[in-house]
Protein backbone atom coordinates (compact mmCIF):
# COMPACT_ATOMS: atom_id res chain seq x y z
CA UNK A 1 0.00 0.00 0.00
CA UNK A 2 1.19 3.40 -0.76
CA UNK A 3 1.20 5.95 1.61
CA UNK A 4 -0.42 8.45 -0.14
CA UNK A 5 -2.97 5.71 -1.69
CA UNK A 6 -6.29 7.93 -2.65
CA UNK A 7 -5.08 11.07 -0.99
CA UNK A 8 -7.01 14.21 -2.40
CA UNK A 9 -4.17 16.89 -3.20
CA UNK A 10 -4.46 20.15 -4.90
CA UNK A 11 -1.16 21.27 -5.68
CA UNK A 12 -0.91 25.16 -6.05
CA UNK A 13 2.52 26.07 -7.93
CA UNK A 14 2.99 22.61 -9.99
CA UNK A 15 3.92 23.76 -13.60
CA UNK A 16 7.40 24.41 -12.69
CA UNK A 17 10.61 23.25 -10.22
CA UNK A 18 9.78 21.98 -7.02
CA UNK A 19 5.89 21.92 -7.89
CA UNK A 20 6.66 19.66 -10.71
CA UNK A 21 9.24 17.86 -8.70
CA UNK A 22 6.77 17.40 -6.22
CA UNK A 23 3.75 16.42 -8.42
CA UNK A 24 5.77 13.63 -9.67
CA UNK A 25 6.73 12.69 -5.89
CA UNK A 26 2.71 12.59 -4.89
CA UNK A 27 1.98 10.72 -7.93
CA UNK A 28 4.42 7.67 -7.04
CA UNK A 29 3.30 7.35 -3.28
CA UNK A 30 -0.64 6.77 -4.78
CA UNK A 31 -2.37 10.37 -4.51
CA UNK A 32 -5.13 11.97 -6.48
CA UNK A 33 -3.82 15.26 -7.41
CA UNK A 34 -4.91 18.29 -8.81
CA UNK A 35 -2.54 20.68 -10.70
CA UNK A 36 -2.75 24.65 -10.30
CA UNK A 37 -0.52 27.24 -12.21
CA UNK A 38 -0.93 30.16 -14.72
CA UNK A 39 -0.01 27.79 -17.51
CA UNK A 40 -1.99 25.14 -18.53
CA UNK A 41 0.65 23.61 -21.31
CA UNK A 42 3.09 23.13 -18.74
CA UNK A 43 0.71 21.57 -16.30
CA UNK A 44 -0.03 19.12 -18.99
CA UNK A 45 3.24 18.14 -19.50
CA UNK A 46 4.03 17.89 -15.76
CA UNK A 47 0.18 15.46 -16.16
CA UNK A 48 1.61 13.41 -18.36
CA UNK A 49 4.82 12.23 -16.24
CA UNK A 50 2.78 11.35 -13.40
CA UNK A 51 1.89 8.01 -12.88
CA UNK A 52 -1.90 7.41 -13.65
CA UNK A 53 -2.25 11.02 -14.71
CA UNK A 54 -3.51 14.03 -12.56
CA UNK A 55 -6.61 16.71 -12.99
CA UNK A 56 -5.06 20.25 -14.35
CA UNK A 57 -6.93 23.43 -12.67
CA UNK A 58 -5.05 26.34 -14.22
CA UNK A 59 -5.64 29.33 -12.50
CA UNK A 60 -3.77 32.81 -11.76
CA UNK A 61 -3.82 32.85 -7.90
CA UNK A 62 -3.80 36.65 -7.62
CA UNK A 63 -7.42 36.46 -9.22
CA UNK A 64 -9.45 35.93 -5.63
CA UNK A 65 -12.77 34.13 -8.35
CA UNK A 66 -10.35 32.08 -10.06
CA UNK A 67 -8.67 31.16 -6.99
CA UNK A 68 -12.48 30.13 -5.86
CA UNK A 69 -13.30 28.49 -8.99
CA UNK A 70 -10.13 26.61 -9.08
CA UNK A 71 -10.54 24.92 -5.36
CA UNK A 72 -14.22 24.07 -6.51
CA UNK A 73 -13.32 21.98 -10.26
CA UNK A 74 -10.33 20.35 -8.25
CA UNK A 75 -12.94 19.71 -5.24
CA UNK A 76 -15.53 18.10 -8.45
CA UNK A 77 -13.01 16.65 -10.25
CA UNK A 78 -11.09 14.88 -7.13
CA UNK A 79 -14.22 13.86 -5.17
CA UNK A 80 -13.37 16.01 -2.54
CA UNK A 81 -10.10 17.38 -0.69
CA UNK A 82 -7.79 16.15 1.75
CA UNK A 83 -4.39 18.35 1.61
CA UNK A 84 -3.41 21.72 -0.13
CA UNK A 85 0.27 22.25 -1.13
CA UNK A 86 1.37 26.01 -1.68
CA UNK A 87 4.93 26.22 -3.46
CA UNK A 88 3.96 29.04 -5.62
CA UNK A 89 5.94 31.97 -4.98
CA UNK A 90 8.06 35.05 -6.93
CA UNK A 91 11.56 35.90 -6.08
CA UNK A 92 12.27 39.65 -7.78
CA UNK A 93 15.53 40.86 -7.45
CA UNK A 94 15.60 44.40 -6.03
CA UNK A 95 16.92 46.24 -3.42
CA UNK A 96 14.11 48.36 -1.73
CA UNK A 97 14.98 51.43 -2.66
CA UNK A 98 14.68 49.76 -6.54
CA UNK A 99 11.44 48.12 -5.77
CA UNK A 100 8.01 50.18 -7.11
CA UNK A 101 4.55 49.63 -6.49
CA UNK A 102 3.97 46.89 -9.20
CA UNK A 103 6.65 45.06 -7.84
CA UNK A 104 5.75 45.23 -4.00
CA UNK A 105 2.28 44.13 -5.32
CA UNK A 106 3.20 41.31 -7.67
CA UNK A 107 5.44 39.82 -4.52
CA UNK A 108 3.17 40.19 -2.16
CA UNK A 109 -0.07 39.17 -4.45
CA UNK A 110 1.20 35.55 -5.32
CA UNK A 111 3.45 35.32 -1.93
CA UNK A 112 1.04 35.68 0.53
CA UNK A 113 -2.42 37.19 -1.02
CA UNK A 114 -2.64 34.32 -2.88
CA UNK A 115 -2.28 31.72 -0.23
CA UNK A 116 -4.58 33.23 2.03
CA UNK A 117 -7.31 33.43 -1.05
CA UNK A 118 -6.49 29.39 -1.81
CA UNK A 119 -6.76 28.84 1.49
CA UNK A 120 -9.80 30.25 2.31
CA UNK A 121 -11.35 28.26 -0.60
CA UNK A 122 -10.12 24.97 0.54
CA UNK A 123 -11.10 25.37 4.21
CA UNK A 124 -14.42 23.77 4.41
CA UNK A 125 -13.20 20.98 2.06
CA UNK A 126 -9.98 20.56 4.22
CA UNK A 127 -12.25 20.43 7.19
CA UNK A 128 -14.56 17.71 6.13
CA UNK A 129 -11.52 14.80 5.08
CA UNK A 130 -12.25 11.90 6.50
CA UNK A 131 -7.96 11.64 7.20
CA UNK A 132 -7.51 14.82 8.45
CA UNK A 133 -6.97 17.86 6.63
CA UNK A 134 -3.52 19.29 5.77
CA UNK A 135 -2.27 22.41 4.42
CA UNK A 136 1.45 23.01 3.96
CA UNK A 137 3.20 25.77 2.79
CA UNK A 138 6.47 26.20 1.08
CA UNK A 139 8.43 29.31 2.63
CA UNK A 140 12.54 29.72 2.98
CA UNK A 141 15.37 29.63 5.05
CA UNK A 142 15.81 33.28 3.62
CA UNK A 143 12.77 34.72 6.03
CA UNK A 144 14.95 33.98 9.16
CA UNK A 145 18.52 34.80 7.95
CA UNK A 146 20.66 37.06 10.01
CA UNK A 147 21.37 39.85 8.50
CA UNK A 148 19.09 39.29 5.40
CA UNK A 149 20.35 38.97 2.34
CA UNK A 150 20.47 41.74 0.23
CA UNK A 151 18.75 41.81 -2.76
CA UNK A 152 15.93 39.67 -1.65
CA UNK A 153 13.77 42.15 0.32
CA UNK A 154 10.72 41.40 -1.29
CA UNK A 155 10.88 38.00 -1.00
CA UNK A 156 12.04 37.75 2.75
CA UNK A 157 9.23 40.29 3.63
CA UNK A 158 6.96 38.39 2.13
CA UNK A 159 7.54 34.92 3.14
CA UNK A 160 8.01 36.49 6.63
CA UNK A 161 4.54 37.59 6.40
CA UNK A 162 3.30 33.95 5.31
CA UNK A 163 5.19 32.24 8.12
CA UNK A 164 3.02 34.29 10.71
CA UNK A 165 -0.31 34.20 8.30
CA UNK A 166 0.08 30.14 8.22
CA UNK A 167 0.23 30.34 12.55
CA UNK A 168 -3.19 32.88 12.58
CA UNK A 169 -4.53 30.00 10.10
CA UNK A 170 -3.72 27.21 12.98
CA UNK A 171 -4.89 29.33 15.46
CA UNK A 172 -8.48 30.05 14.09
CA UNK A 173 -8.71 26.48 12.73
CA UNK A 174 -7.61 23.39 15.38
CA UNK A 175 -9.43 21.25 12.83
CA UNK A 176 -6.79 21.20 10.36
CA UNK A 177 -2.92 20.56 10.90
CA UNK A 178 -1.24 23.70 9.12
CA UNK A 179 2.46 23.19 8.42
CA UNK A 180 4.98 25.94 7.04
CA UNK A 181 8.42 24.59 5.17
CA UNK A 182 11.29 26.40 5.24
CA UNK A 183 13.02 25.33 2.14
CA UNK A 184 16.84 25.73 1.69
CA UNK A 185 18.55 26.92 -1.46
CA UNK A 186 17.21 24.55 -4.12
CA UNK A 187 18.86 24.21 -7.78
CA UNK A 188 16.57 23.99 -10.85
CA UNK A 189 13.93 26.06 -10.49
CA UNK A 190 12.95 29.27 -12.18
CA UNK A 191 13.75 31.50 -8.77
CA UNK A 192 16.19 33.66 -10.79
CA UNK A 193 14.23 34.24 -13.68
CA UNK A 194 14.66 37.74 -14.46
CA UNK A 195 17.68 38.26 -12.45
CA UNK A 196 20.57 40.75 -13.86
CA UNK A 197 22.77 37.66 -14.36
CA UNK A 198 26.23 39.88 -13.54
CA UNK A 199 24.41 41.15 -10.27
CA UNK A 200 23.40 38.00 -9.67
CA UNK A 201 26.47 36.67 -9.51
CA UNK A 202 27.83 38.79 -7.59
CA UNK A 203 24.98 39.10 -4.61
CA UNK A 204 25.34 35.08 -4.86
CA UNK A 205 28.83 35.64 -4.31
CA UNK A 206 28.48 37.88 -1.24
CA UNK A 207 25.87 35.49 0.02
CA UNK A 208 28.43 32.97 0.54
CA UNK A 209 31.01 34.80 1.58
CA UNK A 210 28.81 35.97 4.76
CA UNK A 211 27.72 31.62 5.26
CA UNK A 212 24.17 32.10 4.05
CA UNK A 213 24.35 29.41 1.58
CA UNK A 214 25.67 26.25 2.15
CA UNK A 215 28.04 25.03 -0.26
CA UNK A 216 25.23 23.44 -2.73
CA UNK A 217 21.81 22.97 -3.81
CA UNK A 218 19.11 20.37 -3.23
CA UNK A 219 17.45 18.92 -6.19
CA UNK A 220 13.82 19.94 -5.96
CA UNK A 221 12.99 16.33 -6.16
CA UNK A 222 13.95 16.30 -2.50
CA UNK A 223 11.94 18.82 -1.49
CA UNK A 224 9.10 16.91 -3.03
CA UNK A 225 10.05 13.77 -0.90
CA UNK A 226 10.14 15.69 2.19
CA UNK A 227 6.42 17.07 1.48
CA UNK A 228 5.65 13.60 0.77
CA UNK A 229 7.04 12.83 4.07
CA UNK A 230 4.87 15.46 6.01
CA UNK A 231 2.05 14.63 4.18
CA UNK A 232 2.21 10.96 5.07
CA UNK A 233 2.70 11.96 8.65
CA UNK A 234 0.25 10.37 11.29
CA UNK A 235 0.56 13.67 13.19
CA UNK A 236 0.64 17.31 12.74
CA UNK A 237 4.00 18.87 12.20
CA UNK A 238 3.48 22.73 12.57
CA UNK A 239 7.03 23.82 11.39
CA UNK A 240 9.34 22.32 9.01
CA UNK A 241 13.12 22.62 7.30
CA UNK A 242 14.51 21.26 4.94
CA UNK A 243 18.26 22.59 3.73
CA UNK A 244 21.12 21.24 1.80
CA UNK A 245 23.19 18.89 3.22
CA UNK A 246 27.48 19.74 2.74
CA UNK A 247 28.62 17.07 0.60
CA UNK A 248 32.79 17.15 0.38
Amino acid sequence: MKRLSDRRILLVGASSGIGAATALVLGREGARVALAARRRDRLEEVCQRIPGGALVTPFDVRDAAACAEGVAQAVEGLGGLDALVYVTGVAPFRRLAEADAEDWRRAVEVNLVGAALITRAALPHLAASASGGRAVYVSSIAANDHPPRRGLGLYITTKAALDKMIQVWQEEHHEIAFTRVSVGDTGATEMGVGWDPDRGGDQVREWIDRGLMFGRAMLPESVGRHLADLLASEEAVPVSSVVPRYKP
